[in-house]
């Protein structure tokens, strides 16, 4: 069975980096969306079954906006498991990441220094 994971992020490069270090990983598809607004009807479009979020250091798309967009994401699609990619060195960003995987808000969260094998095999479980 195929699993589809969408990336919902700011910087290209990684979704491109990370689309070509699975793209021959059997069952797992990887597909990019810049534009989280569209996150909705993206993980609808995709079926897709797991989605990325990049939290911003700076921005809109802040650890606020993305878990606001989370707990929407749970309303209007369900079916998806939902990580977050947080900047390490932002205690608050952490913190409130932390708590919200404890609270069932989200499903995981990865930093932005992890390597590209473990976000891989992170996506792969998602």
């Amino acid at each position: 069975m195929l699993k589809t994971v969408l990336l919902i992020m700011r910087r290209a490069s990684l979704a491109q980096g990370l689309m070509a270090k699975v793209q021959d990983a059997p069952g797992l598809q990887l597909c990019y969306e810049p534009d989280y607004v569209n996150a909705d009807v993206a993980i609808r479009s995709h079926l897709a079954t797991g989605a990325l979020l990049e939290v911003a250091e700076d921005g809109a798309q802040d650890i606020g906006f993305c878990l606001a967009l989370c707990a929407w994401l749970r309303e209007v699609t369900p079916h998806c498991r939902l990580m977050l990619m947080c900047p390490e060195g932002q205690a608050e960003t952490v913190h409130r990441a932390i708590e919200a995987k404890r609270r069932g808000e989200i499903d995981d969260f990865v930093f932005y220094d992890v390597s590209l094998d473990y976000l891989a095999a992170c996506l792969q479980s998602l």
